[in-house]
């Protein structure tokens, strides 16, 4: 009996002392959409995280947003790299859809990350609400303009569940809040061709020229139409509110100045670490929610001091 006590103490022992090494070595592999300095940030979150929690975290994206089939075959390969758990940012919905499946049903674990994709198998989901975000975004445009002012959006992209959800709820919110406003839901993309982002901000301005305020989805329409505001001739009583990251010197003077009237930034960096955290969480055979919500962060030129707004800076 003595012998057999010993071998299971000896048997236990090596459990404990193996089990972290092996959940170490599982490589968690993160797909993102670009290499744009949201993607950046998003990196340095989940790179971060894997260093604090001891996981090999291999980050990967093609170079530019629009690259579908580059990212399935980035997918793909991760797929036969031994990888434990992928962490995804999809760049179309319903494209990836498939290929995710396939990696998922071989054991892979899977966290869907920042865009959703389609269907409703997806176990976890990181991100920001956008639905929520829209509709605090589409408050603050209502708030800045009049009963009958026209407002104009400039969206993101066709592809992108994301800021389609942002665009919807922007829109609810105003036609709620400001029913007699004339809204102009464009189908003009600010991202539907790589540097085109200005040419689609200088078209929305003048196919509607009575715009009193501009709604714009992604970071690069907002940048885009800051820009073009700054360069039009009467454009500085035009209301801008758009959605961005984190923070920089370059949006704080343009909120304090009031050539921008709202920011709404999401925090990459913490969705990054979120998602690696989840991925190994998921490893563990943790109970991971199955919605890991990132908030999102309102700026204007009223709170542009605050403590909360200010740790967005450098990020």
């Amino acid at each position: 009996m003595r012998n057999f006590s010993l071998r299971a103490l000896l048997t236990v022992a090596c459990v404990v002392i193996i089990s972290p090494g092996v959940l170490a070595a599982q490589k968690i592999g993160v797909l993102l959409k670009g290499r744009s300095p949201f993607w950046a940030s998003m990196e340095k979150g989940a790179m971060d995280a894997g260093a604090k929690h001891g996981a090999e975290v291999v980050v990967r994206a093609p170079v530019s947003e629009a690259d579908v089939s580059v990212q399935i075959q980035l997918l793909n390969a991760m797929g036969n790299q031994g990888f434990a758990a992928i962490v995804i940012v999809p760049t179309n919905k319903d494209a990836l859809a498939g290929p995710v499946a396939a990696l998922a049903a071989k054991g892979i674990k899977i966290v869907v990350m920042e865009s959703p994709l389609a269907g409703d198998k997806w176990p976890v989901f990181v991100g920001t609400d956008h639905k929520v975000a829209g509709e605090a975004a589409g408050s603050l445009v209502a708030s800045l303009v009049g009963d009958t002012d026209e407002i104009t959006f400039l969206n993101h992209s066709q592809g992108n569940s994301a800021t389609t959800a942002r665009e919807k709820a922007a829109l609810g919110k105003i036609r709620e809040l400001r029913p007699k406003s004339i809204v102009h839901a464009t189908d003009i993309y600010a991202s539907a061709e790589v540097g085109k982002e200005a040419e689609k901000a200088r078209l929305v301005l003048t196919q509607y020229p009575a715009t009193k305020a501009v709604f714009a989805s992604g970071t690069g329409a907002t940048l885009a139409m800051l820009k073009v505001l700054q360069e039009t001739k009467g454009a500085a009583s035009i209301k801008l509110v758009g959605f961005g990251f984190n923070l920089n010197p370059d949006i704080s003077a343009a909120l304090a100045e009031g050539r921008i009237h709202g920011w709404i930034a999401w925090q990459p960096r913490e969705l990054g670490a979120h998602g690696v955290e989840a991925a190994l969480g998921l490893l563990k055979g943790d109970a991971v929610p199955a919605f890991v919500n990132t908030d999102f962060v309102v700026v204007t030129a009223a709170n542009l001091t605050e403590p909360k707004v200010q740790a967005l800076m450098g990020q």
